[in-house]
């Protein structure tokens, strides 16, 4: 374990290099650095008011709230809380949570992401698996969503690629520019007085539900286009699922509700520990709107009952065809019985053939057996072969 103290000024350039564990970086009003570590290895370069810091094991930092902060690689979690400033993130291996910052730049997360009061821009490029971003001040950018997507409050444009589903609740500015495109099902809560332009595209023709006082649309329909209000603002959405647009007043349960991890075992010796951030409360369903899991597995039954019941009638379908065939295939062996019978000689007159116990009149084959036959018949059943097998396999053993 290492733990080492420095003098700074009140906003230092500090750059973290690289980590190996979890990192906990916080921001105070000292103008002072504090660092510990848990491994065998914590390097911190001066230069002036610069610092470079490494560490081969989980990270504690405490820095003042007006640091210019560059973090590098990050191998395990990491968390962030109070800092004034735009706070630059290249990679964190496993979940980052942010509480406080005056804006983020982030190139690739592969855990969960949780940002908390941002005062500026939040531009992400890459998260693994779900994000959260609540009260967001400037722009939400975020490049891809491996899971799925939750935002609460957002004060500047948003857009987003989400693998899954994405829950919004916001209040579009004017001129502003609101993309989402989900995998699965999006949910966006707008205010009753929103003004804005939406551009709808679920997954089917029925995938668009809007729960808005004058707008109606058909049981039946594709993408759709509406005008709230004055339409100052652009909402684009592209669900692979369902879509529902709704201005009920009350919140829905949060999709991303990530508490962050128990710091307190790791605080400074003589620092008090820094709060938890309090999760997010479970939130009611919203009243008068129907449960989206339970009409999705609805309309799943409902569509299964009706390509069972076309499986069905296909099905009868090819019963009857094969049950046609089979009688056209008896009809044709016991024709071909006949022929065995009553051969057809040179100048159309018939021919019997009768044998009275001697050697027989002329070369004769024996009839085809209810055993071969019946083995044909199911041949034919079963679909291992095909009419005209059959016909050509009971012409062979007339022959035989």
């Amino acid at each position: 374990m290492r733990y080492e103290m420095f003098s700074c000024s009140s906003a230092p350039l500090v750059k973290v290099a690289s980590v190996k564990g979890d990192v906990q970086i916080t921001g105070w009003e000292r103008n002072e650095i504090s660092a510990k570590t848990s491994g065998s290895k914590l390097e911190v370069t001066q230069s002036d008011d610069s610092f470079v810091i490494q560490s081969d094991d989980d990270l504690i930092l405490y820095l003042p709230c007006q640091s210019q902060l560059d973090v590098g690689a990050i191998a395990g979690d990491m968390d962030l809380r109070v800092f004034e400033n735009m706070v630059v993130i290249q990679s964190v291996g496993g979940d980052l949570q942010v509480n406080s910052a005056g804006g983020l730049k982030i190139n690739s997360i592969g855990g969960d992401l949780s940002c908390r009061t941002i005062n500026g821009a939040c531009q992400v490029e890459n998260v693994g698996g779900d994000a959260s971003l609540t009260d967001i001040g400037g722009e939400a950018r975020l490049g891809s969503v491996g899971a799925d997507l939750y935002v609460r409050g957002v004060d500047g444009a948003l857009s987003a690629q989400v693998g899954a589903d994405a829950v919004l609740f916001v209040t579009p500015a004017a001129e502003q520019k609101y993309k989402i495109n989900a995998g699965s099902d999006i949910l966006i809560r707008l205010p009753l007085d929103a003004s804005a332009n939406l551009n709808l595209t679920g997954g089917g023709m029925d995938a668009i539900r809007v729960n808005f006082p004058g707008v109606e649309l058909d049981e039946m329909h594709g993408p759709c286009q509406l005008t709230l209000g004055a339409g100052e603002a652009d909402i684009h959405l592209t669900a692979g699922s369902d879509i529902i647009v709704t201005h009920n007043a009350e919140e829905w349960q949060s999709m991303a509700d990530f508490g962050p991890e128990a710091w307190g075992a790791r605080d400074f010796p003589g620092v008090p520990p820094i709060p938890p951030i309090p999760p997010i409360p479970p939130i009611p369903p919203i009243p008068g709107m129907p449960n989206l899991a339970e009409e999705i597995n609805e309309r799943i039954h409902e569509r299964l009952g009706r390509q069972t019941e076309r499986m069905g009638r296909r099905m009868e379908e090819v019963g009857r065809r094969t049950e046609a065939a089979m009688r056209r295939a008896e009809q044709k062996i016991r024709a071909a019985e006949q022929r065995q019978r009553f051969s057809v000689g040179g100048g159309g007159r018939k021919q019997v053939n009768i044998n009275f116990g001697g050697q027989p009149a002329g070369p004769q084959s024996e009839p085809v057996s209810d055993e071969e036959r019946l083995t044909i018949l199911k041949m034919l059943q079963e679909k291992k072969i095909s009419l005209q097998d059959a016909e050509k396999l009971l012409a062979a053993l007339e022959g035989k």
